[in-house]
């Protein structure tokens, strides 16, 4: 027990601890908010562990807003007045995991040490209390210390129990920036198929986050088998060489690099990911040897929509990093109409965020290449903050010739006045009609004259 450590907790964290105590109860700061106190982060949620039974836990609240729906595990969340919840949690042990997820059952105890024994990595397993310190029963501060992730226990164990660990120790190493124990690492890959029970919604939250790491890329070098297991698709990129004057990696280095390269932020990580992922299927070679891709864009974003569905993403974040996938090979510099036509569609921020994705790709590379093509994509930022600041037509709604225009040239509501629409927008993106009312009216009459 360490009582040397300095965690300054919320206020209302020491105010949970002080009712449950002041009712008899032992009450700890337990987890990731001791794990993040201890590498100087801000924690973003604080967990309490307490001795009291949930019913004791309520009656310490009474009165105040409280949300029960974890109680049959042991958890009430108080909920203080403008504050975020806090979850308080009865120590307990767990019975057996049949389903590889949840324990059969849970034996609420008193003491400390069967809760800490039954958490996932010495990292997470360790209490803190302000007058009582630090208990580290699996010296989980040293583990901190030398930035490496192990199980609590046999590891081969904690995965059969709940196979969601095997993803979190990915995710936790990524974040952290922690290397993986060789014997935690030894199970990851021997329990590896018990991913394919999880369900695709907790698949995707811990991948999301693993991506958002700052060891992202290395996690997925070094775990790639463990990683293809949920994505089956990625598999084909490991090993397909691109034999151009462009690249000097592999579809699947060349893929990790380019997420390195990338933002921290969740579709654009992504995006990154999935972006080359219909190469190996479109790969040919000419007869000189060089391999050609032709028409992996859209492959990829089909891969990727297809993926992104399996992993129940909402059909708008699905879309929206397909359609990054979808253009992330548009040529630069990017023509006024093609940009325009992409901030009518998309928007402004889809537009630019398209820009970072060019850029991870470009700087994921044979040298030579980013200092070649960036000149061109910044050319193409420029234009589309030009494009922007003159407030260009970009949709229909910002035409000077409306659907009530053309239902006084006698075009009738439906198709017909749609594609008409349309192509007076083209028109105007492309500067073959100024967006005033008399020439987009001229040109409509000429259109219609000829049969569109």
């Amino acid at each position: 027990m360490n009582q040397g450590l300095t965690i300054v907790p919320p206020p209302v964290v020491g105010e949970a601890l002080r009712r449950l105590e002041a009712r008899g109860f032992q009450a700890w700061c337990v987890g990731g908010c001791v794990r993040d106190s201890l590498l100087g982060k801000a924690p973003f949620d604080w967990d309490i562990a307490t001795s009291a039974l949930p019913q004791e836990t309520k009656a310490c609240f009474a009165g105040e807003r409280l949300v029960e729906a974890g109680a049959a595990h042991g958890t009430i969340a108080w909920v203080p007045s403008g504050g975020h919840p806090i979850e308080i949690t009865t120590f307990r042990s767990d019975g057996a995991y049949t389903d590889g997820r949840h324990p059969d059952s849970v034996a609420f105890s008193r003491r400390l040490e069967d809760d800490l024994s039954r958490r996932d990595f010495t990292v997470n397993a360790m209490a803190w209390h302000p007058q009582r310190g630090l208990v580290d029963l699996f010296h989980g501060q040293e583990d901190l210390s030398a930035g490496l992730l192990r199980c609590v226990g046999e590891p081969a164990r904690r995965f059969s129990e709940d196979a969601l660990r095997i993803l979190r120790c990915l995710r936790f190493s990524s974040q952290l920036g922690f290397a993986i124990h060789p014997d935690t690492a030894r199970a990851l890959w021997e329990k590896r198929e018990l991913l394919l029970a999880l369900s695709h919604e907790r698949v995707r939250e811990e991948l999301t986050k693993l991506l958002c790491g700052q060891g992202a890329a290395a996690v997925l070098r070094q775990y790639a088998a463990v990683v293809f297991t949920v994505l089956p698709e990625l598999a084909p990129m490991k090993g397909c060489a691109q034999e151009t004057p462009y690249h000097c990696f592999d579809v699947w280095e060349h893929t990790l690099h380019a997420v390195d390269y990338a933002p921290q932020q969740g579709d654009l990580r992504w995006a990154a990911l999935l972006h080359d992922a219909g190469k190996p299927g479109r790969k040919t070679r000419s007869a000189d040897g060089v391999a050609h891709f032709y028409g992996h864009p859209p492959e990829s974003g089909r891969i990727a929509r297809q993926l992104l569905t399996r992993l129940r993403f909402s059909n708008k974040e699905r879309d929206w990093i397909a359609a990054l996938v979808d253009h992330h090979e548009d040529a630069m510099p990017m023509g006024e109409a093609h940009l325009k036509g992409l901030l009518g569609r998309y928007g402004e921020q889809f537009v630019f965020t398209l820009f970072q994705l060019q850029e991870a790709d470009m700087s994921a590379k044979a040298p030579g290449v980013f200092a070649r093509r960036l000149p061109d994509l910044e050319e193409s930022r420029a234009l589309a903050r030009a494009i922007l600041e003159r407030g260009d037509c970009l949709t229909l709604g910002d035409m000077a010739l409306t659907g009530e225009d053309l239902k006084a040239l006698g075009v009738a509501p439906g198709p017909e006045m749609g594609k008409l629409l349309r192509r007076l927008l083209e028109a105007v993106q492309r500067g073959e009609a100024a967006n005033t009312p008399a020439a987009l009216g001229e040109l409509a009459k000429r259109l219609l004259k000829r049969g569109l």
